[in-house]
């Protein structure tokens, strides 16, 4: 990496940095564990139990950072009490019962797409299947028909290729216009979805705002669709790194649930969120002034070997529950539960139909600051 002054430096806007990030945030958590960046003007931090405590400590580590200034208003850049408040509302649709019973429908999503990849004998798999699972999930839970489903994926892409802050704008702007539309349809014809209810709920006796209801809208895609979507297009291009992995899968299918949180934490769909300081922070002897921007490093925390032993190995009977792949305290992922369904459930039926298949071609990431995932997985199947 580039080099600032004696040590390196963290630069993910790059390329370079998608081939090297363990390598770099191995170096920041053994020698850098509070880097900064002052050409940049952030702080990071990458060790396990540095994140966790500022991720759970919201009075000191804020949401209520530069993006939040160029989106309209989302739970995602908020602090409670009014994120709790609006967290709740959200909430009554990711209960372990309603995400129960999605599991036949997104089992039968599955199996369409596997019989015409069948007929195909190949497949380009993170844009016809890794990401058309999570959009027809999110589309019925929100109220999208159809049409809207593979525009809302294209939109939605664009915010997983973003190497600069606010390098989202006309997506973002897209989407907004069309639940501007959708939402004032709902006015005029109400329906039994998320986007009706959202019209009429009240946080304190008050309606939500059309902000407020454009955001929501804005974050229940992004996060319904990509994280979803990098999840399994990272799953499958592991598997086909490591076929003793791959192969006990397939003996035992029961190991599922907790090869998903594996590849969770080894390839984390979400590298890192930023937070501000409220106050002056003292750590590992470094201070980190108040009012500063600092990156929560949630691939590198997860890769910790204080915390994980022999981080890099892909094990899928590895326990490890203490990932961070979904976040932590008042911002952890809403819709884990059904991130976790639809990951187990998607690879089950791709296993159960493709039990044999191989890349087809180099698979290519896309460069993010803040994302790990693939543009393009070439796969033949058998």
């Amino acid at each position: 990496m580039a080099a600032i002054g004696k040590g390196f430096r963290y630069d993910p806007s790059t390329p370079r940095f998608q081939q090297e990030l363990w390598d770099v945030y191995r170096a920041m958590r053994d020698r850098h564990p509070v880097y900064h960046d002052p050409e940049a003007g952030f702080y990071a931090l990458t060790r396990f139990e540095d994140v966790q405590a500022a991720a759970g400590d919201h009075a000191t580590f804020s949401s209520l950072v530069e993006e939040a200034d160029s989106l309209l208003p989302q739970m995602i850049y908020m602090d409670p009490p009014r994120q709790t408040a609006l967290r709740r509302l959200v909430s009554r649709a990711f209960t372990p019962r309603r995400v129960a019973a999605m599991e036949e429908q997104i089992r039968a999503g599955a199996r369409a797409l596997t019989d015409d990849i069948a007929a195909r004998g190949r497949c380009e798999f993170q844009h016809e299947y890794a990401a058309v699972i999570p959009s027809l999930v999110v589309a019925a839970m929100i109220g999208l028909d159809d049409e809207y489903i593979v525009p809302m994926r294209t939109w939605t892409e664009a915010f997983i290729a973003v190497n600069a802050t606010g390098g989202y704008g006309d997506a973002a702007e897209r989407i907004y216009a069309m639940f501007a539309e959708l939402l004032q349809e709902r006015r005029r014809r109400p329906r039994d979805d998320m986007m009706t209810a959202l019209t009429t709920a009240e946080i304190d006796g008050r309606r939500l705002g059309d902000d407020e209801l454009l955001g929501f809208c804005l974050l229940l895609v992004l996060g319904g669709n990509d994280t979803t979507a990098s999840l399994l297009g990272s799953g499958i291009v592991l598997l086909t790194a490591h076929p003793e992995q791959r192969d006990l899968l397939l003996r035992e299918p029961a190991r599922w649930p907790t090869a998903v949180e594996e590849i969770n934490r080894v390839e984390s769909p979400t590298q890192a969120l930023p937070r501000t300081t409220t106050r002056d922070v003292e750590l590992h002897g470094a201070r980190i002034p108040a009012g500063s921007r600092v990156m929560l490093v949630w691939g590198a925390a997860n890769h910790d070997d204080r915390e994980f032993p022999d981080p890099e190995r892909f094990d899928i009977t590895r326990t490890a529950a203490r990932h961070l792949a979904f976040g932590h305290g008042t911002h952890f992922c809403m819709g884990a539960g059904l991130a976790r369904l639809e990951a187990r459930v998607a690879f089950e039926e791709w296993h159960a139909r493709f039990p044999a298949y191989e890349l087809d071609g180099e698979p290519r990431r896309y460069t993010s600051i803040w994302a790990r995932a693939f543009e393009h997985i070439p796969l033949k199947v058998a």
